[in-house]
């Protein structure tokens, strides 16, 4: 697609497609390099969270130049010092580009088709009420896995919604009544 992402800073500008990329970093065990661009807290608790290697709650990977500039001024318990502001926007300068290194990562996964399965879809509620559904939360379930290219498994939602809802129409007929409709 030509509106995919192409770096962090494009991901950043719409919240949903933030959320399915955070849920993709937990996954690959980035979460807490992307927490560590966002974070606007002070030095004293970057450097315990993030950026101290040896004893981080969440280290990040930074350059040695970085992480020795943080350590020097951190061992003297400095944290007021000036030089702060400029060590952190470099490390987190530094993190930025290696995830930006795996944003084609991101938009070929799960995650974003998801995202762009839910956000380019039709409205469920909608389609619920044009077909006479009231489980509109399983009926978005089939639409998602519909719209990621999961046929096996909308078609499987599609059989456990037909019996809950009583409903006779099979899932291809169902599907053509939805793409007339533009609602899938």
């Amino acid at each position: 697609m030509s509106n995919d992402p192409k770096v962090v800073g494009d991901i950043l500008k719409d919240k949903k497609m933030t959320a399915s990329y955070m849920d993709y970093c937990k996954r690959r065990y980035c979460l807490n390099e992307f927490m560590f661009t966002q974070n606007k807290g002070n030095p004293e608790s970057l450097w315990a969270r993030y950026m101290d290697q040896k004893k981080g709650k969440e280290p990040v990977n930074i350059t040695s130049k970085t992480y020795n500039a943080a350590k020097v001024l951190a061992e003297k318990g400095d944290f007021k010092s000036g030089d702060w502001k400029k060590i952190i926007e470099t490390g987190k300068k530094e993190v930025v580009l290696m995830l930006n290194k795996d944003v084609m990562g991101f938009t070929g996964s799960d995650e974003y088709k998801k995202y762009v399965a839910e956000n380019r879809m039709g409205d469920p509620k909608k389609a619920a009420k044009l077909l006479g559904i009231t489980d509109v939360k399983k009926l978005k379930d089939v639409m998602v896995s519909i719209a990621v290219g999961d046929k096996k498994t909308g078609e499987k939602l599609w059989k456990d919604l037909m019996k809950k809802e009583k409903i006779i129409q099979d899932f291809k007929t169902i599907m053509g009544n939805l793409k007339k409709a533009g609602l899938a």
